[in-house]
């Protein structure tokens, strides 16, 4: 089980943490921000899954990632006004809302804190590399078995009720994150699931 950041806090006394801190419990579909809101809490996932992403031009959502137990999310303000992106609740959640430059503060300050961050960003943009890769350098088929693969982790949702993440891609979402069209992710699942029906076809 993840260690939560709270917890790592927790062990300083010295850190005045009742104004910075705070609960949050949202129903499925909930949104909790969106664009143009600039300015949020950083968010810690406590129970359930999140998707964040943004909107493309025509307003459909364009999917970034899935995030589950143990993830943060939320604007640091490190990008000089350039934050847009939306974060939807994918089941009932509890989340912890962290005051931003609290946040910070406890990330820079608390070695126990700044492990955690570092670990969490570093595997953050391990996550993103790979599909970066897959991006450029696979076939159809081999991209969405890849990301099928990264979402096969296990989360409870605050009924105590169990989900894996891959039950909450939807075809757009994995066309987002491996750069081809609905069509062709729905084709390469196809091929994926029924490879022999497939070289049938072919043959014929």
């Amino acid at each position: 089980m993840d260690i939560h950041l709270f917890e790592l806090i927790s062990k300083h006394q010295d850190i005045q943490i009742t104004d910075e801190i705070s609960d949050l419990e949202a129903e499925r579909g909930t949104v909790l921000y969106q664009p143009p809101q600039r300015l949020t809490p950083i968010f810690e996932i406590i129970q359930g899954a999140v998707r964040i992403g943004t909107y493309s031009p025509m307003g459909e959502e364009v999917c970034y990632d899935l995030l589950k137990e143990g993830d943060f999310f939320g604007n640091l303000q490190y990008l000089n006004g350039q934050f847009s992106e939306f974060a939807k609740s994918l089941t009932r959640v509890k989340l912890r809302q962290y005051d931003v430059q609290f946040f910070k503060h406890v990330c820079s300050n608390i070695p126990e804190a700044s492990s955690w961050f570092s670990q969490k960003l570093v595997s953050r943009w391990c996550r993103a590399e790979d599909r970066l890769f897959a991006v450029r350098s696979m076939e159809p088929k081999e991209k969405v078995r890849r990301i099928l693969a990264q979402f096969q982790e296990k989360f409870i949702d605050t009924r105590g009720k169990t989900y894996t993440l891959s039950e909450f891609l939807t075809l757009q979402d994995i066309a987002d994150l491996t750069g081809m069209t609905r069509q062709t992710v729905s084709k390469s699942i196809k091929e994926l699931v029924c490879p022999a029906k497939t070289i049938r076809k072919k043959v014929k």
